[in-house]
Order: structure tokens, then C-alpha cells, then sequence
């Protein structure tokens, strides 16, 4: 029997549920709407130059003692072609400025749009029970109070949950998507606290070795105030938002030394992080101590989505 207080928090889940999937509904919206106006863009601009061309191949011909038909037969043929051309070159421009300045344009405008939507639904994007932060699971639990009558309480369907194993396919996806993730950053902010506990962060560039999403190597001076604070391994990360919110989070890491030297990581420096390499002396790359951080569980959240992944050892 399901007692008051977990029916109360119950309630809650559900709720949460029905704003989770209006707030999806809204986020797909969006989503739909920003490729339509990618493709239509594209569509636009193809259609502006095969215009131009068709008229200039137009002003280039000689068509003496041709029959119209056959001018017009070929000139058709000639658009055709033009504006397949057209579209394959503004589908590779339309990464580029000024045509990436429009669509971020439009994105920021369908962003206020929606703003008061999503931000209704931010409140529930995050769920604690007992301190633990479980909105991930709660489709699960809902499900198993329901179908399970031995699952009693909230605590007995997490702890059910807790004990499943999750496929090797869901992970690997989850992981795999993790991964395309971290490639859209290369610096962090990097929160360690001293032998006092006093806090300080500071900014740092990263790196990852061998497609290893979850473990991050980083360079720094022997002599630097944070090695000490390092070598305590009381630390937190943070990304700074994309364009699109996106950001990881943890403090759920390990952060330890490593028998790397800096040569054995400029080359993922010099492919990851660009100038990097050209910051650095000589002398202070030979000096350089490299620095691993193990995330053991990671956050993903942004205007569209939020979750978690822990990682298999």
C-alpha cells in the first residue's frame, strides 16, 4: 500500500510528466521550424543565382537562326542543372557567414518566442528525492509501482531500477552520443578547493585520447597554485554554454596525474583546440605536467533536453 507522503511526491512525478511532454511538444516545434527555414534559406538563394545565371548563360549565347523552341529547351535544361548546382554549393555555404548569421538570427528570434513556454517547464527539469537528483528514472518508477504490486514504496522502485542492468546497445547509444557532445567543446571551467576547502575555478583548455569521451587530459605548470589543489582531487567541471544552452556538468570525477608528457598529447592539442600549440614555448611545453580528469557520471542539459549518463569502467 502506497503510503500519503509517496502518493504526494507520486502526484508530483506525474505532473512533471505531463509538463515534461508539452515542453517536448514545444522543443520539436522548434526544432521542425529551424530546418524548414534552413531549407527554405537554401532553396531562396539557389533559386536568386540560378536566376543570374540562366540569365547571364542567356546574354553569353549566341542563338542566331535557332528555333525559340529549342532556346527554350535548353535553357530549361540549363536552369535544371544550375539550380542543383546552386543548392549543393548554399548547402555547404549556409555553414558560413553571412547565411550562418541569418539562421542564428532566426533561431534567436524563435528562442523569444518560446521563451515563457520553456521557462515554465524549467522548474520540473530537475526532480530530488532524498537528495538525489532522479528525473531521469521517473518514467521508469510511475511504471513500476504500477505493474509491480512487490514495489511498495518510491525507495523500493529506485532500488529495483538501481539494480537493472541497462543493454549494452542502450549504452553504447548513450555513450556514443556523449561523445558527439564533448566534441563541441575544448575548454571548461575547472573548480577545485584547497586543503582549507577555499574554493577557485579557472578556465582550461582539454583534450581526449583515443575517442574516450569521459576522460578529459589536460596541461598545466608544475608550479601552478591548482597543481596542489589537484593532486586533492576535490574538484568540479563545468562547459560554457553552446549557442544552444548546451552544457556538461560533474562532480562526480577523478582527477589524477598521469605518465603522459605534453608530446604525447600535442597532437590531439593541435587537432582539438586550435592556437594552442602556438601559445605554448618550447620551454613550456617540456614543462608541462599532464592531468587527467575520469568523469564517473556526467549532466547534459540545455534548452532541449536534460540527462544524465554514468560510465562503465
Amino acid at each position: 500500500m502506497i503510503s500519503n507522503e509517496d502518493q504526494a511526491v507520486i502526484d508530483e512525478m506525474i505532473a512533471r510528466e505531463r509538463t515534461m511532454k508539452e515542453r517536448q511538444k514545444i522543443i520539436e516545434a522548434m526544432t521542425h521550424k529551424r530546418r524548414v527555414f534552413k531549407r527554405r534559406l537554401v532553396i531562396v538563394c539557389a533559386a536568386v543565382l540560378t536566376v543570374f545565371l540562366v540569365i547571364l548563360y542567356d546574354c553569353l549565347m549566341a542563338y542566331e537562326g535557332w528555333p525559340m523552341m529549342g532556346i527554350v529547351k535548353i535553357n530549361i535544361l540549363v536552369a535544371i542543372v544550375m539550380f542543383l548546382l546552386s543548392l549543393a554549393i548554399f548547402q555547404k555555404l549556409i555553414k558560413h557567414r553571412p547565411l550562418k548569421n541569418i539562421v542564428q538570427r532566426y533561431h534567436r528570434q524563435l528562442d523569444k518566442r518560446y521563451t515563457d513556454a520553456l521557462s515554465a517547464s524549467n522548474r520540473w527539469l530537475q526532480f530530488y528525492y532524498h537528495q538525489r537528483e532522479i528525473s531521469q528514472i521517473i518514467p521508469q518508477i510511475l511504471y513500476y509501482l504500477e505493474a509491480n504490486p512487490a514495489l511498495e514504496t518510491i525507495d523500493d522502485a529506485i532500488a529495483y531500477i538501481d539494480n537493472q542492468t541497462a543493454s549494452s546497445e542502450t549504452y553504447q547509444n548513450n555513450l556514443n552520443a556523449f561523445r558527439n557532445y564533448v566534441k563541441q567543446f575544448n575548454t571548461i571551467l575547472l573548480s577545485t578547493a584547497d586543503e582549507q576547502g577555499q574554493p577557485s575555478s579557472r578556465q582550461i583548455s582539454f583534450v581526449t585520447l583515443n575517442d574516450v569521451p569521459n576522460i578529459w587530459y589536460f596541461g598545466t605548470d608544475p608550479e601552478a597554485p591548482k597543481v596542489s589543489e589537484l593532486d586533492l582531487g576535490r574538484a568540479a567541471i563545468y562547459t560554457l554554454p553552446t549557442s544552444e544552452g548546451l552544457r556538461i556538468t560533474s562532480n562526480r570525477l577523478k582527477v589524477y596525474r598521469t605518465q603522459y608528457s605534453f608530446s604525447d598529447v600535442a597532437a590531439a592539442y593541435q587537432a582539438q583546440v586550435p592556437g594552442y600549440m602556438e601559445s605554448l614555448s618550447k620551454a613550456e611545453k617540456e614543462r608541462e605536467i599532464i592531468f587527467a580528469i575520469e568523469l564517473e557520471s556526467a549532466r547534459i542539459d540545455s534548452r532541449f533536453q536534460n540527462k544524465e549518463i554514468t560510465f562503465i569502467k
